[in-house]
């Protein structure tokens, strides 16, 4: 009980300074049908086959600890499955999605690898396939909403490429999911009702 309280507080935490706001956080228990309500009614035009999200609250507790749960977020993982150069501001990821055919002569972090984001993330509409030769994932959130305008501006970019080069897009949504089956212990935790 104690660590859940702990990986809960460490998450609203990381995400104030993150934002540089105090802001409450108030989680709610999401499923695919509202996710995609969510994002027709923020005009986001989507891929239901990239829509995507936590496995379970061990991989969100996992994520959560390894300060992998910000929005906005872009990760891109070029041809041998590695991170590319851990964070880009606003203006480099717009270029990085301008110049994807170049995504392999970037640097990158051999330590970081697509298979340890896949084993905590599952698809909402399809098993994971893997049709492109690089991965890009991008975080949001319904429960930061005034902070996905940059995620789904990144998804549109990505989208309207006009390149060659096959990209496995990974439109990762971070909220508790009603198929976590989530015990009492865990929502008090979360401050959920």
């Amino acid at each position: 009980m104690k660590i859940i309280i702990h990986i809960a507080l460490f998450f609203i935490t990381s995400i104030s300074c993150f934002a540089q706001k105090n802001i409450s956080i108030d989680f709610n228990i999401e499923n695919k049908e509202s996710l995609n309500t969510y994002l027709t009614e923020k005009e986001v035009n989507f891929e239901k086959d990239d829509l995507y999200s936590i496995k379970d609250f061990n991989s969100f507790a996992y994520l959560n600890n390894n300060d992998k749960l910000q929005v906005p977020e872009i990760l891109f993982f070029n041809s041998n499955g590695y991170l590319v150069k851990n964070r880009f501001n606003d203006n480099e990821c717009s270029q990085v999605i301008n110049e994807i055919e170049k995504i392999d002569l970037l640097k990158f972090n051999k330590k970081i690898t697509i298979k340890d984001w896949l084993k905590h993330i599952s698809p909402l509409n399809q098993d994971i396939t893997e049709n492109g030769s690089i991965f890009i994932i991008i975080n949001w959130a319904k429960f930061v909403d005034k902070f996905n305008e940059q995620s789904f501006e990144w998804y549109k970019e990505l989208k309207n490429q006009n390149s060659n080069l096959k990209v496995n897009c990974i439109f990762l949504n971070l909220d508790i999911q009603e198929n976590w089956n989530l015990t009492e212990q865990q929502k008090k935790a979360l401050n959920i009702e």
